[in-house]
């Protein structure tokens, strides 16, 4: 009888711990089972980590900040990303600056083009909430440590003098690892291959293997991505990020279709997605 007591209360203490793991799997959220899910990470359907493609937020933006300013990106990272794109200019005397368009009088007070200014003019501008438009440097300094990834958008094709102020934000930042450079340009890519940092294609129509395995990953308009495309690229080994969808059903295609990441404005509504597909138990993707 001593020696069966012991024993017993083994058997018990095994079963309540088997019992307690399996409620942790059955109420954890989003279907995260034993373990969470990496940081920034969207969740994915299905038994054990759920996981769907991560979003990287187009421009930093949500909704009411100004695009490609640091605060669009705090706004991204207090949402929950931990990635982020944004869009990469050259001034006259050759510093990189972020701004979307040619000129500045979209989304500034100002007016004028990027190019036509100097560093200490563009610096001068306002966003409409009231932002000093950043530096290159100024980003990646603010989100190094931050992001998982970063995808910086080549707008132009940088010369010898871009390409050394471009080098010498990535040193100063430490962005090598982290920091994507990619571009609609072959040749502004091409400029830039003295930068040791992964290169990805950008492509209204999807590119051909032979041209998307020259780089790390290409990234492709979402409404252009056909499921037999995104296969042929899945057995190539190719990532492929869908670039802005900004709708449930797209958000859905593209991850049951395996799209490696989606680039979206709308941020919170697609974490959001993201844990409600989740927690209905929606098959693997």
């Amino acid at each position: 009888m001593t020696s069966a007591a012991p024993a017993a209360r083994t058997r018990r203490r095994i079963v309540r711990g088997t019992l307690a793991g399996s409620l942790l799997i059955v109420l954890s959220p989003v279907g995260v089972a034993s373990r969470p899910a990496p940081a920034g990470a969207a969740p994915k359907p299905g038994a054990g980590r759920c996981l769907l493609p991560a979003p990287v937020s187009h421009r930093g933006y949500d909704r009411g900040v100004s695009e490609n300013t640091l605060g669009a990106f705090r706004q991204a990272l207090a949402a929950g990303s931990r990635r982020v794109e944004f869009d990469v200019r050259f001034t006259r005397d050759h510093h990189p600056v972020l701004m979307h368009d040619a000129t500045v009088g979209r989304t500034t007070t100002g007016s004028g083009a990027v190019a036509g200014m100097s560093l200490a003019h563009f610096l001068s501008l306002r966003t409409e909430d009231g932002q000093r438009p950043p530096t290159l440097l100024q980003a990646l300094s603010m989100l190094r440590g931050k992001v998982a990834e970063a995808l910086v958008e080549l707008k132009v094709v940088p010369g010898p003098s871009d390409l050394r102020a471009l080098k010498d934000a990535y040193r100063r930042a430490d962005a090598y690892r982290w920091a994507s450079l990619t571009s609609f340009s072959p040749a502004a890519l091409k400029a830039a291959r003295s930068v040791p940092a992964r290169k990805g294609l950008l492509s209204a129509t999807p590119p051909s293997n032979a041209l998307a395995r020259r780089f790390g990953f290409v990234a492709v308009r979402y409404d252009h991505l056909s499921g037999a495309r995104l296969r042929a690229y899945r057995g190539a080994g190719l990532p492929v990020y869908a670039w802005t969808p900004d709708d449930p059903a797209d958000w859905r295609r593209l991850a049951d279709a395996g799209v490696t990441r989606i680039v979206t404005d709308r941020t919170p509504a697609y974490l959001a997605w993201a844990r409600r597909t989740c927690a209905r138990g929606a098959p693997d993707t």
